[in-house]
């Protein structure tokens, strides 16, 4: 049976990611940036893209890029032609050191020739990790299906909902809903349209079967139904609608990992 996911009292508010190379602080709190590229291909270009990008992340190892990168498909959604790269973690510093790599190894340069011709256009973000209210393994998760439920910031919001997310989740973790099994880590976009997030890895399919015990029911039962009701209200004020996309990750597009 599927462990409980924080992910389900979330998508039960609102009806309509992933294996993180972590760089940890002295702390041992990861840096909180990730760098995310959504690409579409070219239609009827899939496979070429495919076999030019496998090829490119090896190639960049060889260039010399100390970034790794891993790759997702959409599997679930609107936009089932899209893949998405992410790298994860570092501080904004880090981000004016990887371009100047690439610039003075020419890697920007080798993607645009050899992967470029095959893409149709590109996104790119960047993503704030909330560790502190989050329950993520230190080394991560294999997944490899992601659920990630977005939600549109509604203009001109103020504090109350990012309060509530943040009640909501201390209670899940201090409370007994987090465990080894359930896992949850909440994004915020940086780029385009605000974006809230919340991503939880699955084995499989069967791996999404809802729990017996919602959140809601298990806030209930340690707030009251009225005051748990209330943090719900508060949480949703926040935005304007809500998406739900599964992705699956990708090694063969993805930076290989490091031989022992």
């Amino acid at each position: 049976m599927k462990k409980p996911l924080l992910i389900t009292f979330i998508a039960a508010l609102l009806m309509p990611l992933g294996l993180l190379a972590q760089e940890e602080g002295e702390d041992d709190t990861p840096a909180p940036l990730s760098s995310v590229w959504f690409i579409i291909p070219k239609k009827g270009m899939e496979a070429e893209f495919a076999t030019a990008a496998a090829a490119e992340v090896k190639a960049r190892v060889e260039m010399g890029e100390t970034r790794e990168w891993q790759a997702y498909r959409a599997i679930v959604g609107h936009y089932l032609d899209a893949i998405q790269y992410r790298a994860c973690c570092f501080n904004w510093a880090d981000q004016d050191t990887h371009v100047a790599q690439e610039n003075e190894k020419g890697i920007s340069d080798s993607w645009n020739e050899n992967v470029g011709p095959f893409v149709d256009h590109y996104h790119h973000y960047f993503e704030r990790n909330d560790w502190e209210n989050s329950h993520w393994p230190d080394e991560g998760t294999s997944g490899p299906l992601y659920g990630v439920t977005s939600w549109d910031v509604k203009q001109g919001a103020g504090p109350a909902s990012r309060q509530a997310r943040e009640k909501l989740s201390q209670i899940g973790i201090t409370e007994g809903w987090a465990s080894d099994d359930n896992n949850w880590l909440w994004l915020s976009r940086i780029g385009g349209k605000p974006m809230t997030m919340i991503v939880s890895s699955f084995e499989n399919y069967a791996d999404m079967e809802p729990p017996e015990l919602s959140f809601f029911e298990f806030l209930t039962e340690k707030l009251g139904e009225e005051e748990a009701g209330a943090l719900f209200s508060q949480f949703g004020s926040g935005f304007t609608s809500s998406d739900y996309t599964v992705w699956e990750y990708d090694a063969s597009l993805s930076t290989p990992e490091k031989e022992e």
